[in-house]
């Protein structure tokens, strides 16, 4: 599959990862998925079992018996568009127990002349300074980015989600990143509609991510798939989502206070799990039609709570 943050429509009002990427390798760069077959310390009994609630037994990935290489060549065999890509190892935390296996496959995927960035997805307590001396060694070769996974900076809200992790661990981990590798590019992935977090959280969390020095935010609404072990709750009534128009209000908020340096990699989740239970508005192809209408009526554009017009888009 490939990934773009789906903003080819009209997405001047905020910096977009794909306006980034093409202002970075002046072409089109997409991300290659790469299920890796891994597993998290709060799934394997080190700090807890079943993972976070949310999480499909999959990871957030897509399950393969493939190797990275055997994807990789398949996914080039059928791309039909775009010269440039970045390998993104997406699944599980990608940094715990399988650095050997990690550097091997890095090392592969040296021998792609296409692939120019390697993005890593990992928890903050998952990062590992012997893969950070090897990510910099590579930064020659590769843009190196690195995902962590915050969700939210609500303490409370992260125990309830089985996170078995706290929120100062990703701001130690950001340090520890920026200070091995001072010009990877740091993602943190947040979540919008966790249980029982309003737009305060949401605002907190945000406002935790620019303490850090991660250079972007990732945003993934909250969804239900049939077999997390949020499910339950959600068929019993104990869970609220966010309809669409709420969602994308409270994006939109959380847009203002964000600077215009700060890149959104991703507005909404973009992947549809085939075991998806809801909300149905996940699968909505209109969704960024309805954004840029919302932002348009709203005149509403990143950064602006700085006084910055860098993305206003809406001035007469």
């Amino acid at each position: 599959m490939i990934f773009q943050d789906g903003l080819g429509i009209r997405s001047n009002f905020y910096h977009s990862y794909s306006k980034f990427l093409k202002e970075k390798f002046n072409e089109e760069v997409y991300k290659i998925s790469l299920a890796t077959g891994g597993t998290c310390p709060n799934r394997d009994g080190t700090k807890g079992y079943g993972g976070c609630i949310y999480c499909s037994s999959f990871g957030s990935g897509k399950e393969t018996s493939k190797s990275i290489k055997e994807q990789v060549d398949l996914f080039l065999s059928n791309v039909k568009k775009g010269k440039k890509f970045i390998a993104y190892f997406q699944s599980f935390s990608n940094m715990y127990k399988n650095k050997d296996w990690l550097i091997e496959q890095i090392d592969m995927l040296a021998s792609y002349e296409k692939i120019v960035g390697i993005s890593i997805a990992t928890r903050p307590d998952t990062v590992d300074d012997e893969i950070l001396d090897y990510l910099k060694d590579k930064s020659s070769r590769f843009f190196i980015q690195i995902e962590l996974g915050l969700e939210s900076s609500n303490d409370i809200t992260l125990q309830k989600i089985n996170r078995k992790d706290e929120s100062k661990t990703f701001l130690v981990s950001c340090e520890r990143i920026k200070e091995k590798i001072p010009e990877s590019h740091l993602v943190a992935h947040v979540i919008i509609g966790l249980p029982d977090e309003n737009f305060y959280d949401f605002e907190n969390t945000v406002k935790f991510f620019l303490l850090s020095k991660s250079d972007g935010i990732k945003f993934h609404h909250l969804y239900i798939v049939r077999d997390a072990l949020i499910y339950n709750q959600f068929e019993n009534g104990k869970v609220k989502l966010l309809s669409e128009m709420e969602y994308i209000d409270i994006f939109l908020e959380l847009l203002k206070i964000i600077p215009p340096e700060k890149i959104i990699h991703r507005v909404k989740s973009s992947m549809i799990p085939i075991n998806l239970v809801a909300p149905l508005w996940t699968m909505d192809r209109f969704f960024y039609e309805k954004l840029f209408k919302r932002a348009k009526e709203k005149r509403i554009f990143q950064g602006m709570n700085y006084g910055n017009n860098y993305f206003n888009c809406w001035q007469d």
